[in-house]
């Protein structure tokens, strides 16, 4: 750790030696190229003396440069020509001490050839450090378009991966792996293992490098990788130390993904979504993983018109969902239904998602038909003379999501077939017979479940 301290401080010299032997370097040449306009009959000594502590300084940059790049603030692919170049500048800067310190024993050709060599090297090498620190298009972001097109500049905006079906995602694969790529595995890759961390592939990232805590299943507090990248920016253990710093949703994804276990295989539909960890998706990735209803996933035909308008005939009123969604919407109102105009319905029973008997004289026998109806999602029964026998007709209605009871027959003795019914949602039993105590503890038990229900006066 203290090695490593002192490095970087080494390395934070850089900025202070670089532009040293760039300015001795350009007054050798400037003082060199004005007394040759002169035609001044002896080369002035301090031009050599120029060339050589460009030389010095550039040993000290070069150096300190190292130090600075083994810190990993800079992505390695973007760090390598840079570095490298730097450290060949050095020896091409003493050539030119020898060169200009024996100036007569070679042509004016090789001596302005050479300072024009050294006038592109720097321009590669300096173009290189202004991208490390200032980003690739710090040159050219402002510059006007046609100058833009001119310099091949790309002004694209990197977006997130859009994902569409919550049940195809694979956790690491797509949300994962695609942070590890864009902000890690340029300097904890196969080329590079900083830290003898590989994060490319899943096996590696588990052997963890030199820390065998990179990832502790289901611990995301105690994980490297976690603590890593969630230090303040000053330490230099944090990380990514580059411009790719992880975005809240992006920690906060890995931070779930560990927690639930760090699998490479699962899919979201096999892991626990928080209610934080919804919005998160819905940001970063477009992911809504609320649950849609049933009448959105079922896939079925529209029904034939001659079947809607026998239905019709008997009193229903039949809407349509929608044109992509050809479910029913079948409602009724009067005292005059009867157990013959329900089974009617049974003619559209794979069709109708939504039934509405409010108000109407339906009796218990009548909803043994339900059984038959695959893709009922919703089902109105308040105002009626509806009663425990009823209720006990629907224990197959595995679709269900909203039942409202309210104002019918009904006691405690349904709760049990009501708690049964997997789909379930939301289901209204104010001004029956079941009391706020009898579903106390049954609100508890199954928190997806909504109970509505108010004392009576």
């Amino acid at each position: 750790m203290i090695a490593l301290d002192f490095s970087t401080f080494l390395g934070r010299f850089h900025p202070l030696f670089v532009h040293m032997p760039i300015g001795f370097v350009f007054l050798a040449i400037l003082l060199e190229w004005w007394q040759s306009f002169k035609k001044l009959e002896k080369i002035s000594s301090l031009i050599s003396i120029a060339w050589f502590l460009s030389g010095l300084s550039a040993i000290m940059a070069a150096l300190c440069g190292w130090y600075l790049g083994e810190t990993g603030l800079y992505e390695e692919e973007q760090l390598f020509l840079h570095r490298w170049l730097g450290i060949v500048l050095v020896p091409i800067f003493f050539a030119g001490w020898w060169l200009k310190k024996n100036y007569y024993n070679y042509s004016k050709i090789i001596q302005h050839g050479f300072n024009l060599l050294i006038i592109v090297l720097l321009s590669i090498e300096g173009h290189q450090g202004g991208n490390l620190t200032h980003g690739d298009t710090y040159l050219t972001e402002f510059a006007p378009e046609p100058l833009q097109n001119l310099m091949g500049a790309k002004n694209e905006v990197a977006q997130e991966k859009q994902l569409i079906n919550p049940d195809s995602v694979k956790v690491y694969e797509d949300l994962i792996y695609p942070i590890f790529e864009n902000s890690c595995i340029n300097c904890h890759g196969d080329e590079v293992k900083r830290g003898g961390l590989n994060m490319a592939y899943a096996d590696s990232l588990m052997l963890g490098g030199s820390n065998n805590n990179m990832i502790i299943e289901g611990n995301a507090e105690g994980s490297e990788l976690f603590r890593r990248i969630t230090l303040p920016q000053k330490s230099i253990k944090f990380m990514p130390p580059t411009k790719k710093v992880l975005t809240y949703d992006q920690i906060k994804t890995i931070e779930w993904w560990i927690n639930q276990g760090a699998s490479f295989e699962a899919t979201l539909t096999d892991v626990e979504i928080s209610k934080n960890m919804k919005p998160v998706l819905l940001r970063q990735y477009g992911l809504n993983t609320e649950p849609k209803p049933w009448y959105e996933k079922v896939k079925v035909s529209p029904l034939d018109s001659t079947k809607i308008s026998a239905i019709q005939k008997q009193g229903f009123k039949v809407k349509v969902l929608g044109e992509k969604i050809p479910l029913l919407d079948i409602s009724y109102t009067g005292k005059d239904l009867t157990l013959e105009k329900m089974k009617t319905l049974e003619m559209a029973s794979s069709h109708i998602t939504w039934l509405v008997l409010s108000g109407t004289n339906v009796k218990d026998e009548y909803l043994s038909g339900l059984i038959k109806f695959s893709n009922l999602t919703r089902l109105e029964l308040d105002n009626t003379q509806i009663s425990d026998n009823g209720v006990f007709h629907l224990k197959n209605a595995s679709h269900l999501e909203i039942l409202n009871l309210y104002n019918t027959l009904v006691s405690k003795v349904s709760l049990p077939v009501i708690k049964e019914l997997p789909g379930l949602k939301r289901v209204y039993l104010s001004e029956t017979k079941v009391l706020p105590e009898d579903v106390k503890s049954f609100n508890e038990d199954d928190s997806k479940l909504s109970v509505i229900i108010t004392s009576k006066d």
